[in-house]
């Protein structure tokens, strides 16, 4: 048999039982094992975020005209906003206690049902006639608190679904935007469907559902031991001062905030550039909002493919300089079907940098610090956003479009560097 050792005096074939007998090479498991991107459990988990984040868009829309509808008042109506946002920022960090103390299964599992639960209440207690609008900003400050948690334990059970190889997490996190995206361009256009149809009121009921569906698809996750961990500000801290005194989780963390308060002021910039340089078009704002949406898409798909291949510091590296690049041509006058273009490839580069830079915030700090190190991010993010959207208002009220996107340029540059930097620096 070919492979076979023979004896230096005999080079007779071995007889035939024992050609049988020889040892057999074993497969290599490693290399066969499936991918768990491709596993049941992770396809649970993006679709459980899809649902509810369907129904997290819906509500976004149908509460705040509820409300409006209901009371006439918009500033009620901007005061629902405020309550339901605070809460994520001002909790993000202590939620990250419950998730180390629980488990991201067991947290997210129980703030579908709880949404469900005080999404249900609001169109009950005002059927029957029970509803002041002092206690609606009670549930909606509630719904406020869930999320701040429910954010925190969403990525967290990406690592418990997928394991810690940083290449199968950043492609995770690819898709994992991908479904959160797809859900912020279809939530909002079945929420304005079925508010044409059947009233805000009753929209509210879909929303439940969609959290009562998000929990139902978690239950069938295997559970995971968790060392439960006493509830304490220390780990808060703790997890804090770690993020600030590792280089590369430093780094990464300031150059996806910075793009994440930089992108919102070119979003804000679209229907501005199709009033001030397409006469006033709504063809062309949709187009351009569209092509946003699309590549963002295209991005994650993208990520998805490579992150496996390329190291996360050098993937962001990458998705940076495109990024810069491409801005540098929006503050040109161009047809419109080439802006829409530049909208699209500016966006398709981003999570590039995104999902790098959140797979090393779930993967680099030590395991028992790595629930108090994401929401420190995570409430950066949600103060950074609604104020770079005031901020970029007043922008475009006192200064050019072309100024405002210069600015948004030169600032995601100085962000490619500072990646770049790291890409060939790392450690």
């Amino acid at each position: 048999m070919k492979g076979s050792v023979q004896g230096p005096a005999d080079s007779a074939d071995p007889p035939a039982q024992n050609r049988l007998a020889d040892p057999v090479p074993e497969p290599d498991t490693a290399a066969v094992q499936p991918s768990p991107l491709r596993g049941r459990e992770f396809r649970r988990v993006i679709a459980a975020e899809f649902i509810s984040s369907v129904g997290t868009q819906m509500t976004t829309l149908a509460l705040p005209w509820f409300v409006l509808m209901t009371s006439g008042s918009p500033a009620r109506m901007g005061l629902v906003f405020v309550v339901q946002i605070l809460p994520v920022p001002l909790l993000g960090m202590p939620a990250g206690l419950l998730v180390a103390r629980w488990g991201a299964r067991r947290i997210t599992i129980v703030g579908d049902i709880a949404d469900a639960v005080l999404m249900a209440a609001v169109p009950a207690l005002y059927l029957a006639g029970m509803l002041p609008f002092w206690l609606l900003l009670v549930f909606v400050a509630l719904i406020g608190c869930v999320a701040s948690g429910y954010l925190s334990a969403q990525r967290m059970l990406l690592t418990d679904t997928i394991g810690t190889d940083e290449g199968a997490v950043t492609a995770g996190n690819a898709l994992f935007e991908t479904a959160t995206s797809s859900a912020r361009l279809v939530g909002p256009a079945i929420a304005g469907f079925l508010i044409a149809w059947f009233g805000a009121l009753d929209v509210l009921w879909f929303d439940a559902a969609t959290f009562a569906l998000s929990a139902a698809l978690l239950t069938g996750l295997p559970r995971r031991e968790v060392d439960p961990e006493p509830l304490s500000a220390h780990k808060m801290a703790e997890g804090a001062l770690h993020l600030f005194r590792d280089r590369v989780l430093r780094t990464m963390a300031l150059a996806a905030l910075g793009y994440g308060t930089l992108m919102p002021v070119v979003l804000l910039a679209l229907p501005v550039l199709a009033r001030a340089r397409y006469d006033s078009d709504p063809h062309v704002a949709g187009w351009l909002l569209a092509a946003w949406g699309g590549g963002t898409a295209i991005g994650t798909v993208v990520v998805a493919r490579l992150a496996r291949r390329i190291p996360p510091t050098r993937f962001a590296a990458c998705g940076g300089v495109g990024a810069a690049v491409v801005l540098w041509l929006l503050p040109w006058h161009q047809p419109a079907v080439l802006a829409g273009l530049t909208v699209a490839a500016s966006c398709m580069f981003l999570p590039a940098v995104t999902a790098p830079a959140v797979a090393l915030l779930m993967l680099r700090p030590p395991e028992h610090l790595r629930p108090h190190v994401v929401p420190v991010f995570g409430a950066a993010v949600f103060v950074a956003s609604p104020i770079a959207y005031a901020v970029a208002g007043i922008l475009f009220e006192h200064l050019s479009l072309t100024t405002v996107l210069s600015a948004v340029a030169a600032g995601a540059t100085l962000c490619a560097l500072v990646l770049l930097n790291l890409a060939r620096h790392p450690e």
